[in-house]
């Protein structure tokens, strides 16, 4: 099968790209430099410069049996908003797919993806949903919870903080917010399947770990993989949105965003069932996932 995957320089599609490669599919990646790409597989790997944002994607596409789409961003930077990334850039994709007569198009949302009451991430990754769902392809779309493994972002802006923090550990608001966050290992697993997998065709499914655990959980458990012994201080929601107000302000990667505060209130959370029926996974539970990092 050739694939046409967005998102290959990125933490999931470096994973992604490097098991379909073993896997024997031919990959064509879109890249905004050739030459990012975390393999060198000339055979099998082929790059085209290009971005989602950009309406004239049907060239890329063109000969390629499916797509699987895996951009998102965290926070919004100049023209690089939600809307612009996550929506309009889903939309001109699979305009694409559909110029190309693609089989298969699966798409990586988001857990809390929906229509209104929620943060501009989520109704436009919910928006991409439905451009997806309702493009006339046969398609997959996969809400994954919080993803951690190799090069997880999330795991190491934790283990930053409470490295470089003294004498306390800190933890935004009560800590008691639930997740289960889900393996990369299962996230490309159940990305890969979907291209062929008929148990998942048309379906929207969320994508969870082995264990549900507090923000206060998920510290600990990073914090003993660490060695790391401070006191946990719980810095209240209202001083971390203040903060993050003022970051939004400044010209720098913020280290937290209103949204992202938002979303960690909400919790990411959901029932591992359908993962497991549908793709028959057991999933990493986080402690385990810390215990054997190379996994």
């Amino acid at each position: 099968m050739k694939t046409f995957l967005t998102g290959g320089s990125g933490f999931v599609g470096s994973h992604m790209l490097r098991h379909l490669l073993r896997g024997g599919h031919q990959v064509r990646a879109l890249v905004r430099h050739r030459g990012n790409l975390p393999t060198a597989d000339g055979d099998k790997l082929e790059e085209v410069e290009g971005d989602i944002v950009s309406p004239n994607l049907a060239e890329h596409v063109a000969g390629c049996d499916a797509v699987i789409n895996l951009v998102g961003i965290i926070y919004e930077q100049g023209s690089a908003t939600f809307e612009a990334v996550h929506h309009q850039g889903t939309k001109n994709l699979v305009e694409a797919a559909r110029q190309n007569g693609v089989k298969r198009f699966v798409q990586m949302s988001a857990l809390g993806a929906r229509f209104a009451d929620a943060s501009p991430y989520h109704t436009t990754k919910f928006a991409a949903e439905e451009e997806v769902r309702n493009s006339g392809i046969s398609s997959v779309v996969l809400r994954p919870s919080l993803i951690f493994g190799p090069g997880s972002a999330f795991v190491q802006q934790m283990a930053e903080v409470m490295q470089a923090a003294p004498v306390f550990r800190p933890i935004p608001g009560t800590g008691k917010y639930r997740f289960r966050p889900v393996h990369v290992d299962d996230v490309v697993e159940s990305f890969v399947q979907s291209l062929t997998n008929p148990k998942a065709s048309g379906q929207t499914i969320e994508l969870v770990g082995g264990e549900e655990l507090t923000l206060d959980e998920i510290g600990n458990a990073i914090a003993a993989s660490l060695g790391v012994r401070k006191i946990v201080l719980h810095v209240p929601m209202p001083i971390m949105k203040s903060a993050a107000a003022v970051f939004s302000l400044l010209p720098m990667k913020p280290p937290v965003t209103s949204v992202q505060l938002r979303m960690m209130e909400e919790g990411s959370t959901a029932d591992p069932e359908p993962m497991q029926r549908i793709f028959g996974i057991t999933p990493i539970a986080f402690r385990e996932g810390l215990r054997n990092p190379l996994r």
